[in-house]
């Protein structure tokens, strides 16, 4: 791609094979959210009606569930060097207020700030807990009733916790952050918006399609 076509089409944020794996993610996140209001609380049964009935839903679950997994291991493999924390991180921290205030930090932002960062590895440790306490749920047998009950206290708690972070992340993409979404539906972001939240990413990406075009996760600092 010349760098005027790149210039009108925007900048390429997140590649193809990053797109699949996000929403594969989210969507496998989704299913087991609704699934599991319709479990664990009896005023939300009826959201068995949507998902195909109580049987299929107890039966799909735990399935949903490994997928999920198997999906945020590949996306960590993936994002891992990306969401390593430095100084600039540190600094957008202590400039938080900023970003609550304006929606912008005053940071020389990277690929991905603090907080993006901070969700992703929220995300992965309350992934991983989901995953160890559901599998005394799928498997009783595994420990005595003490520990299944533990299990599933815990289960629940980490799931109120995933749900609270994924409707902040859904807020932050969509209204807080206007701009945001498209990167992740096909790809590209504007120049204006790169600018203003990655700055720093931003010029790398300007100084790479002055050459060889790049995969978006190949700058790193």
């Amino acid at each position: 791609m010349s760098v005027q076509a790149e210039r009108d089409e925007g900048i390429l944020r997140y590649s193809l094979a990053e797109r699949i794996l996000h929403w594969f993610v989210a969507l496998t996140f989704i299913y087991l959210m609704l699934s599991g209001f319709a479990v664990g609380y009896p005023r939300m049964a009826w959201l068995y009606d949507f998902l195909g009935g109580g049987q299929t839903v107890r039966f799909l679950h735990p399935i949903v569930g490994v997928a999920f997994t198997i999906g945020f291991v590949l996306m960590l493999v993936m994002w891992l060097r990306d969401m390593v924390f430095d100084d600039k991180d540190r600094a957008w921290a202590r400039d938080l207020r900023t970003y609550v205030r304006e929606g912008h930090s005053r940071v020389d932002v990277d690929r991905f700030n603090a907080g993006q960062k901070g969700y992703f590895w929220f995300a992965v440790v309350t992934g991983a807990a989901l995953f160890i306490t559901g599998l005394p749920l799928w498997f009783p047998g595994l420990m005595s009733g003490g520990w299944n009950q533990l299990a599933r206290l815990l289960h629940h708690v980490v799931f109120l916790l995933t749900v609270g972070g994924f409707i902040i992340h859904v807020y932050m993409s969509t209204m807080m952050l206007p701009g945001t979404i498209p990167g992740m539906t096909g790809g590209r972001v504007t120049r204006a918006w790169a600018a203003w939240h990655h700055p720093s990413w931003f010029r790398k990406r300007e100084a790479a399609s002055a050459g060889p075009q790049e995969q978006p996760g190949a700058d790193r600092s």
